[in-house]
């Protein structure tokens, strides 16, 4: 392919170029994955957090600002009293799948019983709805959902799998239709 674009422009043609020895003299130590990521004594205060599989991931409940003010005297916002009724309960994740079913428009009928990937979706909605008081987010804005949370509720709903899509920023699912 012609390295010109229609306005004549050539791709990094005022790049600087480096020798073999200068590649060779100037290589920089590349940080490793283990040096760029917390542990999680770090960055966990409620001691009910997991190890995450990416630093973006590893947020406590005490850290995440639309949880903190819900925490009231409890040292884990899996403590408070409504966590199990509203996010855990099958009952009221079945009401919430079938309330999400109508506001999306979608025709058809509600699955008799859930899976374990459709109430995890729903607990993680319910969470957030709890949180922000019903606030919307909008479109492509995401939170961080806490790890303790996570952690709660994925061991609720096991996948038989083990497999877990976990935290996408907005842009990767922009970025995903590209692909």
């Amino acid at each position: 392919m012609d390295r010109e674009d229609k306005m004549g422009l050539v791709p990094y043609n005022f790049e600087p170029e480096y020798s073999v020895e200068e590649m060779n003299t100037n290589s920089v130590a590349e940080p490793t994955s283990q040096q760029a990521f917390p542990t999680l004594e770090e960055w966990c205060d409620c001691g009910k957090c997991q190890q995450m599989p990416s630093p973006e991931e590893c947020v406590c409940c005490r850290h995440a600002e639309f949880v903190y003010p819900n925490l009231e005297d409890h040292q884990c916002i899996t403590q408070i009293d409504s966590f199990d009724n509203l996010i855990l309960n099958p009952d009221v994740l079945a009401l919430s799948f079938i309330q999400l079913m109508m506001f999306k428009r979608q025709r058809g009928r509600a699955p008799d019983q859930l899976n374990s990937i459709q109430s995890r979706l729903v607990a993680y909605r319910q969470f957030v709805c709890l949180m922000l008081k019903g606030e919307r987010l909008g479109k492509g804005n995401r939170v961080v959902i806490p790890s303790c949370v996570v952690r709660k509720i994925s061991d609720a709903f096991l996948d038989e799998d083990g497999d877990y899509t976990g935290f996408k920023l907005a842009i990767d699912d922009v970025l995903d239709l590209f692909v």
